[in-house]
């Protein structure tokens, strides 16, 4: 019987290799399965892991509150920053303002020399028959203070009536008085139904005065004369 010693050997040679092949294999499938363990395990670990969550919560937390601080305070500064068109009105509610007073100035200023203009026009007379006047005023330059009454006119010495309210206007015109500065004793007709007279104390001073009214047809009552007078 002879022996085939090259026919065992590639048996033999078959084995080997077909173990070694099965040995790579099983490395391969060790090492993919560990890969696949630790993937899996980093991922559940890190997705539960608490202190991840709050870290990352507490993260989220600090942005979103850090950019509602943000937007607060540019929205407050937006409203208090005044925006153009405040700035204009209130630009224009100045101009107005100051234009307004330098037109009260200059009204202000052409009565003072309205005033100085008629007081140098005043002629003033200390020679009088009656022993209770003690001077005698009278101006060219006083003229009707206007009406807003219609023709034809009839005198009312009515309190508060208009007819009396443009009376005292004329008497206000002649003696350079406001209506609180002075007393009214007397209104009342001067002689006639277009003639009035009036009887008044200056407050401050003492003085007393009579002062003479004429109408003027369709211009209001016009002072003619006034007389300061020792008593009333």
């Amino acid at each position: 019987m002879s022996l085939d010693f090259n026919k065992g050997g590639s048996r033999y040679g078959r084995t080997t290799k077909r173990k070694k092949t099965n040995m790579i294999l099983n490395i391969l499938i060790g090492v993919v399965f560990i890969f696949i363990v630790v993937l899996a395990s980093s991922l559940f670990f890190g997705k539960n892991d608490p202190a991840t969550d709050n870290e990352n919560q507490l993260a989220t937390g600090e942005q979103e509150l850090s950019e509602t601080e943000e937007n607060e305070a540019e929205q407050e500064s937006e409203e208090a920053a005044p925006t153009d068109e405040e700035e204009t009105e209130a630009e224009s509610e100045e101009a107005e303002e100051s234009a307004e007073k330098e037109k009260e100035k200059e009204e202000k200023e052409k009565e003072e020399e309205a005033e100085e203009a008629d007081d140098s026009e005043t002629e003033v007379s200390e020679n009088s028959d009656d022993p209770n006047v003690i001077k005698t005023m009278t101006n060219p330059g006083w003229g009707p203070v206007g009406t807003s009454q219609s023709e034809p006119h009839t005198s009312v010495y009515e309190e508060g009536h208009v007819d009396w309210n443009e009376k005292l206007k004329a008497v206000e015109a002649a003696t350079r008085l406001k209506s609180g500065d002075y007393t009214l004793y007397f209104l009342g007709n001067g002689g006639s139904e277009h003639l009035s007279v009036a009887s008044i104390k200056n407050k401050s001073t003492g003085e007393n005065f009579k002062v003479y009214l004429e109408w003027v047809t369709n211009k209001g009552w016009k002072p003619t004369k006034v007389e300061q007078v020792k008593a009333l």
